[in-house]
């Protein structure tokens, strides 16, 4: 076999593997418009579950679905086949209460980490446009399925589906969490990671709270940002009244606040749903003492929404932005909106006039940010770009964060 025969065999085996992040059980929230093609808005949210096996000699797959549908819970499964010819995949979904019919294959493969996949079907007796995406492979997979009247021109998204990991899991890391922004005194940043990552991790855990990021400001170097999230706002105040009034804090408090020129810029968030916060499952923190270099890009996109309501932002976001995103390469990790319980520790400030949508994403390198980002906005469009400046008071705050190495993220 030559050289050229061997790499195209590897490809066609490759190829027949695109699937294996789905392999295994999984808890699914779904998110179907009320009305389809109907210039309706109003999503019906409800949970289920997925369990997914290689069939085929490892050349196709199957799922078993279980939807929750309020007052019409039902069973479907997902077939998937790979023609290692062709070097794609046709997919067909099969509806247990229907289990007569077969809609054609949407049809299509993977590139750049993001699945996509078309056919052409009708909808109540028009023709149309079908569009899978499959987004966010190795994280928190997000499914979703697309319309289109005019041959693809403009698509309506219809319906997500969010993959969390592990029989019976509920949602993901964390109902609360606070996105802090400290200003540093020049040159100090390196002084407070290093007690930070020494001293401050594993003491707050310990209370029940979770440690989930630290990081670099790229575009600040008196900046450092980290995350932290709990279980609800009560327990923030028991965990943070007794961390802070423990005898590491008290021990290195004048250590930490003298690095410090300002610790109130904080944001107070909640998941935009009950799978939208950090998939933490597969996260492994360094150990104590660890100073190796950490790969990688976070970027952490704010926007200020004004008087607009976060979950209609969220729904603005989840219809026209997301999909447009994931066609440029960029997965949506974690989405949030403001957390507007009154703060439940006021000795630690928070701002509470904000009103925001915050999404985080990962890159390999700030060029490959860059190269997305372009891609995305030239997909975006007049209408969107306008209706997008309608929901916001300003441009949106971009934060891109290399994680220090101790980060869990």
């Amino acid at each position: 076999m030559n050289p050229g025969e061997m790499k195209n065999t590897e490809n066609q085996t490759k190829g027949s593997n695109d699937f294996d992040f789905l392999v295994g059980s999984w808890h699914v929230h779904h998110r179907r418009l009320k009305e389809r093609l109907a210039d309706n808005h109003e999503w019906i949210e409800f949970e289920g579950t997925c369990v997914m096996q290689k069939i085929l000699g490892g050349t196709g797959n199957m799922d078993d679905n279980v939807l929750d549908f309020p007052g019409d819970a039902y069973r479907a499964v997902a077939l998937r086949t790979y023609d290692a010819a062709r070097r794609q995949w046709s997919i067909w979904w099969v509806d247990g209460r229907n289990p007569g019919h077969l809609d054609p294959p949407v049809v299509g493969g993977f590139k750049n980490g993001v699945g996509t996949f078309y056919a052409e079907d009708s909808f109540k007796g028009k023709p149309i446009r079908v569009r899978f995406l499959w987004t966010n492979l190795t994280t928190q997979p997000h499914w979703e399925q697309a319309f289109s009247e005019d041959g693809g021109k403009t698509w309506e998204t219809n319906w997500t589906m969010e993959f969390v990991k592990s029989p019976g899991s509920r949602g993901t890391c964390c109902p609360v969490v606070e996105l802090r922004q400290y200003t540093l005194v020049p040159g100090e940043r390196e002084t407070l990671i290093a007690l930070f990552e020494r001293e401050f991790i594993e003491t707050q855990q310990a209370t029940g709270m979770t440690i989930i990021g630290q990081f670099r400001d790229m575009n600040n170097l008196d900046r450092f940002v980290w995350l932290r999230g709990f279980s609800d706002m009560e327990a923030r105040a028991v965990q943070l009244g007794e961390f802070y009034g423990g005898p590491v804090w008290k021990a290195h408090r004048d250590a930490a606040n003298a690095t410090m020129i300002d610790s109130d810029n904080v944001l107070l968030l909640r998941p935009t749903s009950p799978t939208s916060g950090f998939q933490l499952e597969q996260a492994r923190r360094a150990p104590l003492g660890s100073t190796n270099e950490r790969d990688g890009l976070w970027v952490a996109t704010i926007y200020h929404l004004g008087k607009t309501k976060g979950a209609d932002f969220a729904a603005f976001f989840e219809r026209e932005l997301r999909p447009r995103l994931a066609q440029a390469g960029i997965s949506v990790l974690a989405s949030f909106i403001t957390e507007t319980h009154p703060n439940t520790f006021p000795r630690l400030p928070v701002r509470e006039d904000a009103n925001v949508f915050v999404c985080f994403s990962h890159f390999p390198d700030r060029e490959a940010y860059e190269k997305a980002t372009t891609v995305a906005q030239s997909l975006r469009g007049r209408e969107v770009t306008m209706k997008l400046a309608e929901l916001t008071k300003e441009q949106p705050e971009v934060l891109l964060l290399t994680p220090t190495p101790r980060s869990l993220l």
